[in-house]
């Protein structure tokens, strides 16, 4: 089925995809997609969810199946970034500091706070702090340019 996901990232959405198939029709429609959503965090309005569905809808039938998601998945994780796009949105991280005290070449957990509440992301103090020591490999507190391309980089 999937040419570049893991078998281990498979599991896990398929995991994730029962979970949230309230009905174990083996679709998600617009409710259930909103419930997955919200559970990743990502605040969707129920226009967003429809665009979505349609675009990820690849036999028509107003709902989207586990094949279509690992099919999204698998096209998403083959898209690849230059270096100046990764430096671009490094860039623009770094641009979103809030005149903390963070050096201008890090992202601070402000900063990542910031960013990810603008895309809609809310994440609450521990989510962010869990996020960055996650990426951060240095142990600073911060994610410098190399941590970030890592990340990126990774799937």
């Amino acid at each position: 089925m999937s040419e570049v996901l893991t078998r281990k990232e498979i599991k896990d959405l398929s995991d994730l995809f029962v979970r949230f198939d309230g009905d174990s029709n083996g679709e998600l429609d617009v409710d259930e997609l909103k419930d997955l959503m919200s559970y990743l965090k990502i605040m969707s309005s129920t226009e967003d969810l429809e665009i979505m569905i349609h675009t990820l809808d690849q036999d028509n039938s107003g709902t989207i199946d586990c094949n279509e998601l690992m099919s999204t998945m698998d096209r998403t994780i083959c898209e690849t970034y230059t270096e100046p796009e990764l430096r671009e949105c490094f860039d623009f991280l770094v641009g979103a500091e809030i005149n903390d005290d963070e050096p201008a070449d890090k992202i601070s957990s402000k900063d990542l706070a910031k960013a990810m509440n603008d895309a809609g992301a809310f994440m609450t103090e521990d989510d962010v702090r869990s996020l960055l020591n996650e990426v951060d490999e240095s142990g600073d507190g911060a994610i410098d340019y190399a941590e970030f391309r890592n990340l990126l980089l990774q799937y």
